[in-house]
């Protein structure tokens, strides 16, 4: 089985300049590397049979020091393994900067994707070249959804706001991360309304692990299954755990009887854990 884990951090603890950032990062078990967390990452997914991760790029609200560049370097160093995605700031950098970052990014480099993005008001107008470019060159973009790191904005991590950019760019592909949590009914809804709109389930064990089954039995019966993917948030979550607990997931009976939901097929699983990925990146 192909397992692809589409939400991966590639940072260090040196790379956390904002000390709020890294004392909620540290709640991760360990899991922050000292240096090195490209060996760190290939360790972790090894131990959970990982076939590939998507490494993702510089937020300018992350509170760290990671480039474009060193995530480059990384897939450089285990190409078959690492996908890059590409960090973008066009209010920073400006449209014509962002979008010849994201060309390079994708015709020098092989990115596949981009963000993660989040954290600041995704529907201002300076983000419509991230949105077109995207569309151009058919690439995912990852957007965060859900409680944000402190450094980050709460208000601007609603799913309300994916909702909108799904209304507004209907040929865009989205990959909502998270699931939205704690507004994942809300993030579903989304996922329902707009077809172009993917689910990851990462870091849902760092919130509270009794929601997988449960966020995995809705998507099921709302149809969604061939649009949800696996991806653990690193260094949040340990994706090797992670992989393994969902090939093992079952959903309780006592629990399926109460909320009159449906089994987690072995299928569904495969779909999560790699077939979704694969169909998605190029």
């Amino acid at each position: 089985m192909t397992i692809i884990d589409v939400h991966v951090h590639p940072i260090a603890r040196p790379m956390v300049q904002d000390p709020r950032n890294l004392r909620l990062l540290e709640q991760g078990g360990g899991l922050l590397p000292e240096d090195a967390a490209g060996q760190t990452i290939l360790a972790r997914m090894d131990a959970g049979g990982i076939s590939r991760a998507c490494l993702l790029g510089p937020n300018p609200r992350d509170g760290t020091t990671l480039t474009n560049e060193q995530v480059h370097r990384m897939v450089a160093s285990a190409p078959e393994r690492f996908i890059g995605f590409v960090g973008v700031d066009p209010v920073g950098q400006g449209a014509d900067r962002t979008r010849a970052e994201m060309e390079r990014a994708v015709v020098e480099w092989g990115f596949q994707g981009v963000g993660e993005i989040g954290g600041e008001d995704l529907l201002a107008p300076a983000w419509e070249v991230v949105y077109a470019t995207c569309m151009e060159k058919q690439l995912p973009v990852l957007v965060h959804v859900g409680i944000p790191l402190p450094s980050m904005s709460l208000r601007h991590s609603h799913p309300f706001l994916l909702d909108e950019l799904a209304n507004r760019h209907r040929e865009l592909t989205i990959i909502a991360a998270h699931v939205g949590a704690p507004w994942i009914i809300e993030t579903l809804a989304v996922a329902v309304r707009h077809p172009n709109v993917y689910l990851d389930l990462s870091a849902l064990p760092a919130i509270r692990k009794e929601l997988l089954p449960v966020v995995l039995a809705l998507c099921s019966e709302q149809g969604l299954e061939d649009r949800v993917l696996f991806g653990s948030d690193f260094p949040v979550v340990d994706p090797g755990r992670y992989a393994q607990t969902i090939r093992d997931l079952r959903v309780p009976a006592a629990l399926r009887w109460a909320l009159r939901l449906p089994k987690i097929s072995a299928a569904f699983k495969a779909k999560v854990l790699g077939e979704n990925a694969m169909r998605l990146l190029r």
